[in-house]
């Protein structure tokens, strides 16, 4: 009834990454339940990848590539990844110009994924395998590693880029790209588009931007 009369309403149960979750997409979903008062809200912040048909979400916030082929994939925005460490780390350890250099590194490494470093290259795939001094599953916790000088890391752009616009973090250029990160939201395909998930979608890309606001400050 409530579709029928223009409006979207009942429960929308999302997952998302914890960083993500906290820095962008709280913020940007709070004017999208404004608009919709209706709509009744879970929001589960998990950085473990869960099942969205399984585990009952109506959609799930992904950071990087899907690659289960049971779900609807819909691009939210783009994030690069970059290297970077603090200025007083830097001054210590020397800056690194190249992959191999990257190994005599101290590196701050997301525990929840492989340890290597992996760059796109004119030859490749060129993979750096750093020797962690802190291992962790939050990227919030990886980015204020960094900015206490425990090491270089490698982190998104959306989660950083404040840090760098102020000179506290500094991107460490190698010459090589990192793989890319792209932020998108998925939902199962069994279940089909729901006009609040279509409607969530054009205003996450609508908020986020293109290019998306983090990436304006790097």
């Amino acid at each position: 009834m409530a579709e029928r009369r223009g409006a979207l309403a009942g429960p929308l149960r999302l997952s998302a990454p914890v960083s993500f979750g906290i820095l962008h997409l709280g913020p940007a979903l709070y004017p999208f339940l404004a608009a919709h008062p209706e709509i009744a809200l879970n929001l589960e912040l998990d950085d473990r990848f869960v099942d969205a048909g399984a585990d009952g979400f109506d959609a799930v916030i992904r950071h990087g590539k899907v690659h289960d082929t049971r779900l609807v994939v819909r691009h939210l925005a783009s994030s690069r990844r970059v290297l970077t460490a603090s200025p007083a780390y830097l001054e210590r350890h020397g800056l690194p110009a190249s992959v191999s250099e990257l190994g005599r590194h101290r590196a701050i490494l997301y525990s929840n994924r492989d340890t290597d470093w992996r760059f796109e290259g004119p030859d490749g795939i060129a993979i750096a395998r750093p020797t962690a001094a802190v291992r962790v599953n939050n990227g919030l916790v990886m980015r204020d590693a960094a900015l206490a000088g425990a090491g270089i890391t490698l982190l998104p752009t959306f989660m950083i880029h404040q840090e760098l616009a102020r000179g506290a973090l500094r991107v460490v250029d190698i010459g090589l790209e990192a793989e890319g990160a792209e932020v998108h939201l998925a939902y199962p395909s069994q279940r089909g588009p729901s006009a609040k998930i279509a409607a969530l979608t054009e205003h996450l890309r609508r908020h986020f931007g293109t290019p998306p606001y983090w990436e304006q400050d790097v």
